[in-house]
């Protein structure tokens, strides 16, 4: 059994996600078409871009978001503040979709929570971001969430301005996959 803190970041993925046992690691084709569910059929995401084109969302001469003229690895400050208009994009989208299908968005963007969102278990890990349930599951069910608790919490997120091949970001392996991990079993 190898350790997970052998310098070589494979080998460390391995051993995280060997430890948490359960967790599953599929191609994002089988998550694409098993498991995320089709399209509501009043969704045209043609109409969509085209919202957000003409909204200025989306720009048409660098074709992509107005909000991040260049890619983040690129830019020198510091990820919270390159990453902070992704809020603009997300509501941006979700106001789009709303007015195309007349439905309500079911999930809220949260970035930089001042406050890790709570569970039974002590914590204190605070993704960068995540998309909160509207209509909270928790609620009434546990005193110990005075904000957000892991439960109500659809996906986390852990920013980062690389891709993850400059060996950089082997001190985040085990916390982005316990984020995930809490966050999808809380």
């Amino acid at each position: 059994m190898q350790s997970y803190r052998t310098g070589n970041l494979s080998l460390e993925k391995q051993a995280v996600l060997r430890d948490l046992d359960h967790v599953a690691v599929v191609p994002l084709d089988y998550f694409n078409t098993a498991v995320l569910p089709p399209l509501h059929s009043r969704i045209d995401i043609g109409v969509i871009e085209s919202r957000l084109y003409g909204s200025g969302v989306l720009s048409m001469e660098s074709d992509r978001w107005a909000a991040f003229p260049q890619d983040p690895e690129k830019e020198a400050s510091h990820e919270d503040t390159v990453f902070g208009p992704l809020s603009l994009v997300f509501d941006a989208i979700v106001q789009a979709v709303e007015e195309s299908t007349g439905t309500a968005s079911k999930l809220s963007f949260v970035q930089r929570p001042a406050t890790p969102p709570t569970s039974e278990r002590t914590n204190i890990s605070c993704p960068d971001a995540y998309l909160l349930l509207v209509n909270k599951k928790s609620v009434g069910k546990n005193v110990k969430c005075p904000v957000h608790c892991w439960e109500d919490i659809a996906v986390s997120f852990g920013f980062k301005k690389r891709d993850g091949r400059s060996g950089n970001e082997r001190r985040d392996v085990s916390h982005i996959l316990l984020l995930n991990f809490m966050g999808l079993t809380s």
